[in-house]
């Protein structure tokens, strides 16, 4: 089976003046700690789950590197897909690349083919900044080929992002402070699709739940943290 690695996640950036203590990463800080999101319809049914574990943790100077695997699952159990991403912290912010929004399911069926993604990177601000703040938006071009030839040319786009709220919720893994993001999504691959999403992440866990509504406003589905166990 041919991994893809993605930069997944998260540039987190700290300079001079920050510490890997002091980086707010919205990603756990310990290598070996591990966790799952559960994949539900907007009947609350599971569809399926992604495994997640910090495979390694580096510092560089001022960088500090966090390697995390993760393992996509359908409703059955069986394996889908398996790739990991790569995480920096730099200067204080966070920020991760825009491939983390590939779905495994998905790309389930093209594992075996060359992958170009095109990405830029997806920013998760600070607890310190405030409700309504602007946030930059966000793109993922994913073309898919064989033999020289495209099988699949996706594109997403992500804009009106914002702060929406804070909040503290509960999941089967906890209670977690949040912070509340909204944006609009665009993703075309033969035709194009609009949808809005709000996405709950804690400090030092990552996304705690995600959820996906259609143009009209109508919820389609939601993902939520599970399981998380800090090694």
């Amino acid at each position: 089976m041919k991994q893809l690695v993605f930069s997944f996640i998260i540039v987190l950036f700290f300079g001079n003046i920050y510490s890997q203590e002091d980086c707010k990463a919205y990603l756990p800080m310990t290598q070996g700690t591990q966790w799952e999101i559960t994949n539900f319809n907007a009947k609350g049914k599971a569809q399926g789950k992604i495994q997640y574990e910090v495979i390694s943790i580096e510092t560089e100077d001022n960088v500090t590197t966090f390697t995390v695997e993760h393992t996509t699952f359908d409703k059955k159990g069986e394996v889908l897909y398996t790739s990991s991403f790569t995480a920096e912290c730099v200067d204080g912010k966070f920020q991760f690349d825009m491939a983390y929004r590939m779905d495994g399911g998905q790309m389930q069926a093209y594992q075996n083919m060359d992958v170009e993604v095109d990405a830029t990177e997806y920013e998760i601000p600070s607890f310190s900044e405030p409700e309504g703040t602007s946030l930059t938006d966000g793109s993922l071009n994913v073309r898919v080929g064989a033999n020289g030839a495209y099988l699949l040319n996706m594109n997403v786009l992500v804009t009106e992002r914002k702060i929406e709220a804070y909040e503290t919720i509960e999941t089967a893994a906890g209670s977690f402070d949040c912070i509340v993001l909204s944006q609009k999504v665009s993703t075309k691959v033969l035709i194009r699709i609009q949808s809005t999403t709000k996405e709950w992440y804690a400090e030092g866990i990552g996304m705690v739940r995600s959820e996906t509504y259609n143009r009209k406003g109508k919820l389609q589905g939601y993902s939520e943290l599970t399981s998380y166990t800090k090694a």
